[in-house]
């Protein structure tokens, strides 16, 4: 979840914002050209200039939607950075329980069958600051996950474009 901050003409609005949603708002202002800033939280800024006739001349207002996340997700060690890029290239990462102390089993991620996983403090550091989340057994980036790292690598349009806007699927002949 994010709060949401939107600047329009007549002021500020706050809300809240699934990641679903904020995800889409990503998704709409890239396709429409507004710059979009990763923030090193988790969270986004939208910005863009809106323009409208007033008094016979062009007017031009600056617009704004500010996605904070709930959980920020906090400095990203190497290895919690290892660990996300490891599951984000992974088509098959999922969670499981280690059962090496019976008396005390750990969760861990797994992200392919020939890798080693990942440790137990990162895995736990993952899901407590919600980096990582279960969807039908796989385990996945968060948006505020991959925000963070995209900020953290100081990610351009292009790079966003390329994660929130994927070129689409060649059709066979």
């Amino acid at each position: 979840m994010f709060a949401e901050t939107v600047l329009h003409s007549g002021g500020i609005t706050e809300g809240h914002a699934s990641e679903a949603h904020a995800a889409h708002l990503i998704r709409r202002a890239l396709h429409r050209g507004y710059t979009v800033t990763p923030t090193p939280d988790g969270g986004a800024c939208i910005t863009w200039t809106a323009r409208r006739l007033g008094s016979g001349s062009l007017i031009e207002e600056p617009r704004s939607i500010v996605l904070t996340p709930h959980t920020p997700a906090g400095h990203l060690h190497a290895s919690v950075r290892t660990a996300l890029h490891a599951i984000a290239r992974s088509t098959d990462a999922h969670a499981y329980l280690d059962k090496q102390d019976r008396d005390r089993p750990r969760l861990c991620i797994r992200t392919s069958a020939d890798a080693e996983p990942v440790d137990v403090r990162t895995t736990s550091r993952l899901y407590g600051c919600r980096l990582v989340t279960e969807e039908r057994g796989r385990v996945r980036l968060t948006l505020t996950a991959t925000l963070a790292l995209l900020a953290a690598r100081g990610a351009d349009r292009d790079a966003l474009t390329a994660v929130f806007l994927p070129a689409p699927a060649a059709v066979p002949a």
